[in-house]
């Protein structure tokens, strides 16, 4: 058995071939099949965010009045 060590694997073009194809599945393909969720949630917890800054304001508004 062979040992790898990191410049062996740094050298082999089959090495980095393998490790370019995971990087595509992985954050490719799953990026994709994922991304429509992803902005769904980053879209709705923004909506929130500006929610409550809109009652902060009307907040202090009311508060100012009294």
């Amino acid at each position: 058995m062979e040992h790898e060590t990191f410049l062996i694997l740094l050298k082999d073009p089959a090495h980095w071939q393998f490790e370019l194809f995971l990087i595509f599945i992985f954050d490719v393909i799953i990026g994709l099949l994922l991304w429509p969720f992803i902005s769904k949630f980053i879209l709705h917890h923004k909506s929130d965010d500006d929610r409550i800054k809109e009652l902060e304001r009307r907040v202090d508004e009311l508060t100012k009045n009294v």
